[in-house]
């Protein structure tokens, strides 16, 4: 492996403090009337993507592959802060990439797995690609693939700040939409979980081999 690499792993928004409160803004939860959720029936997308984050986190460090969390255990730090942080130790420790983890919400009950990188045509597409086809290959079966091919790869594109603010190849992936229920349940299940960790391991180092 690439021993000048580093993954710099976001969590978007807030997640449980220790007196058990959800730390960020409404529109990250959703309420279901059924299934298993966090608390009452309530999806929290900070601590999914949280959990997420903490099984990347593993696999890498399994894998001796560095990596740098830029976000807080439960709190849901400013896109400011946790970009400069990103900056800083791309331009003062080791070269890398930021891999932004969501889960999505429609209000109209939409459903699949997307990706975003910033508008034209830039090196965040080729890791989007990576992303798309190892999802596809680990959950193609199970999910729905959303995509747009007008420019002739797989992501959307869009000015979210992580994805213009960041001096290095940046992504940030919807993983399904919460406020859908049946795509709620499969956040919830454990191996749906693993396998999308797993297609950022693959990404990831497909990603280190083409450098």
């Amino acid at each position: 492996m690439n021993d000048n690499f580093c993954v710099f792993l976001d969590a978007g928004h807030g997640g449980v403090d220790p007196q058990g409160n959800y730390t960020t803004a409404p529109g990250k939860q959703y309420q279901h009337n059924s299934g298993g959720f966090h608390n009452g029936g309530w999806f929290y997308e900070g601590v999914w993507n949280r959990h997420l984050m903490a099984k990347v986190q593993e696999k890498l460090q399994r894998l001796g592959i560095a990596f740098i969390p830029v976000y807080h255990d439960y709190l849901d730090f400013p896109l400011s802060y946790r970009v400069e942080q990103a900056n800083w130790y791309f331009r003062n420790y080791r070269r890398g990439i930021f891999v932004s983890a969501h889960a999505n919400a429609s209000g109209v009950n939409a459903r699949g797995f997307e990706l975003y990188t910033s508008p034209g045509v830039t090196a965040s597409d080729r890791i989007a690609n990576y992303m798309y086809e190892e999802v596809e290959d680990l959950l193609g079966d199970r999910i729905v693939m959303r995509q747009d091919l007008s420019d002739s790869d797989y992501d959307k594109e869009a000015r979210f700040y992580v994805l213009v603010r960041t001096v290095m190849p940046a992504v940030l992936i919807e993983h399904l939409f919460f406020d859908n229920l049946n795509d709620a349940r499969l956040l919830m299940d454990e191996e749906i979980v693993d396998r999308f960790a797993e297609a950022q391991i693959r990404t990831i180092i497909r990603y280190i081999n083409t450098l």
